[in-house]
């Protein structure tokens, strides 16, 4: 007899992977292996939150690594192809479509599911969501998210698009600017408030005080949204904003391979504020999947890669998954030591991400974003989040975290570090000393 918590574990997996069929014999094989992955972990740890864990995400992906071996080729993930604009699917010599693994590092994922727990618990969040990927491959090495809802997929929050994305359209605006011969570091402007546009002022976090005339490279390294918005308007301008957000992957699927996937919603761009608001962060829709691809082209050099929870056995070309050059190499370089400084400069908005261990040296940007209802009034309610990825030079592991709807209060959600930098670093950390040792 199969219990109500392995059959709703096969279901999650079934429903999670439309592609995904098994005969009632390969479930079986699939439930014994789940019966005993639940005894061992009970024997040796014997905590209720050892037994919910096991029961949640690390059986679930267990199930999606034993279906693999039983994927027909009609019914198996396939590689990327539709979306391809370059870099198009060659299989690996001698390779066939079913030789297919699950790119999940087990052991990378038990980081993911503590990182969910701790979080849950700590800020008791409407959902939070921890991913990680090799940013130079697009292979997804641990994924999960959590929210109120139990009966919810377990990849939900990946793939669901949430409004203002924060710090992915700050870094592409960067990008884009840096590509353009846009972008100064030296060059001084005003920060505090942006009024050169039609409608309310943009404001600098600190409720536009700002920090007076200050360079380019400090604005983006302490989060202005003044440095952002002028950048945007004055410099990309609407045409050129639309074109880097599209060419980063923004307002399309990933394809990475989870059901019920969302495309999102590139922001509107008719009006110069707009234009302005979306280099902050503010507008459209975005999934958590395509930041990490967007971020991970950073990372690597330039290539936007396919996000992708299955690989080809065998195959070592990351080229398959390579979608599109989206900046030079330089360009990307120069946004990474950007990033490296964010965190590492004492000015920098991330300084709280420094690793403990400085062996390693980290880029990336935090985010906190508060929600607006439909009229755009401010609600109260934030989004916090940090996306980043080490070692700055030579990145291996990108990881995002984004905490919805935290329970704090403002100004406590400035402190941001207290509901994702802390897991971020844990996260990070454990993950880079575990791929050195692999």
């Amino acid at each position: 007899m199969t219990s109500s918590s392995e059959e709703k574990e096969i279901s999650r997996l079934l429903q999670s992977f439309p592609r995904l069929s098994m005969e009632e014999d390969k479930q079986r094989d699939i439930i014994r292996q789940l019966r005993q992955d639940k005894a061992l972990l009970e024997k040796r740890k014997g905590r209720t939150t050892s037994r919910k864990a096991i029961g949640g995400i690390a059986a679930f992906l267990a199930a999606v690594w034993l279906a693999s071996p039983f994927l027909p080729p009609s019914q198996a993930p396939s590689p990327p192809g539709s979306q391809k604009t370059e870099g198009e699917s060659r299989p690996a010599a001698g390779a066939t479509e079913t030789d297919l693994v699950l790119t999940i590092d087990s052991q990378i994922q038990s980081y993911v599911e503590k990182a969910l727990a701790q979080t849950h618990e700590a800020v008791r969040p409407k959902s939070v969501t921890v991913i990680v990927a090799d940013p130079n491959s697009g292979e997804i090495l641990g994924i999960g998210s959590r929210g109120k809802d139990e009966s919810e997929s377990r990849f939900d929050g990946a793939v669901k698009a949430m409004p203002d994305p924060g710090a992915a359209y700050q870094i592409v605006t960067l990008a884009a600017a840096i590509q353009e011969g846009k972008f100064d570091p030296r060059e001084i402007y005003e920060s505090g408030t942006y009024t050169d546009i039609p409608g309310e002022p943009i404001k600098d976090f600190n409720n536009g005080i700002g920090w007076g005339k200050i360079t380019y490279l400090e604005g983006v390294l302490r989060s202005s949204n003044v440095a952002f918005a002028k950048l945007a308007h004055e410099r990309l301008q609407r045409e050129t904003m639309q074109q880097y957000l599209q060419r980063f992957g923004f307002g399309q699927k990933t394809g990475a391979g989870v059901a019920d996937e969302e495309a999102g919603q590139l922001p509107k761009l008719d009006e110069p504020r707009q234009v302005a608001l979306a280099a902050t962060g503010l507008g459209g829709a975005v999934t958590p999947l395509q930041q990490v691809a967007a971020v991970g082209a950073i990372a690597n050099g330039g290539k936007l890669m396919q996000p992708h929870l299955f690989k080809q056995a065998g195959a070592g070309e990351n080229s398959r998954y390579m979608i599109r050059q989206v900046v030079s190499e330089e360009t990307a370089e120069k946004v990474r030591d950007i990033l490296d400084s964010v965190v590492n400069r004492v000015h920098g908005s991330g300084v709280g991400l420094r690793l403990a261990q400085e062996d390693y040296s980290v880029a990336g940007k935090p985010s906190v974003i508060e929600k607006t209802d439909q009229q755009g009034n401010a609600t109260g309610k934030y989004v916090v989040s940090v996306i980043g990825f080490a070692p700055s030079d030579d990145p291996k592991v990108l990881v995002y975290i984004g905490v919805d709807e935290p329970q704090r209060e403002w100004p406590e959600v400035l402190s941001w570090r207290k509901i994702v930098a802390e897991p971020f670093q844990q996260v990070l950390q454990n993950s880079l000393q575990h791929i050195q040792k692999r």
